[in-house]
């Protein structure tokens, strides 16, 4: 499976939503994009998708070979993937922690960056 990202994504961002917790941890690093600018080169059988119950809204990608969590991948006009996808440096760093009501009370964000209590998806520029 592989993909590519052209462009500049719109942020990374740290996920703290508690399905980004249980596949990657205390929080997930997330790139968010403009849909065209995600290519699959190849692998889509490869690729497992779960789509969430409600409230849940966002669907989730994972590798059948390595179970590697890729995030929504394409989705109502933008790309949201996971960094650990990533071989190489996205050119950008972390701007933004996103569902931060979800977060466990144990952590404590301890940075500058800003905090949504939810999801929040940065305009285009």
């Amino acid at each position: 499976m592989a993909f590519q990202l052209s462009g500049t994504p719109r942020s990374l961002s740290y996920c703290h939503c508690s399905r980004c917790r249980k596949s990657e941890g205390i929080f997930a690093a997330v790139l968010i994009g403009n849909a065209e600018d995600f290519e699959l080169v190849r692998g889509e059988d490869q690729i497992t998708r779960l789509t969430p119950e409600q409230p849940w809204t966002h669907a989730r990608a994972f590798c059948r070979m390595c179970g590697s969590a890729l995030g929504e991948m394409r989705t109502g006009g933008i790309y949201v993937v996971a960094a650990s996808a990533l071989d190489d440096d996205p050119g950008l760093r972390p701007t933004a922690h996103l569902n931060v009501a979800s977060k466990p009370a144990w952590y404590e964000i301890d940075d500058d960056l800003k905090k949504f209590e939810g999801n929040y998806v940065p305009p285009s520029g």
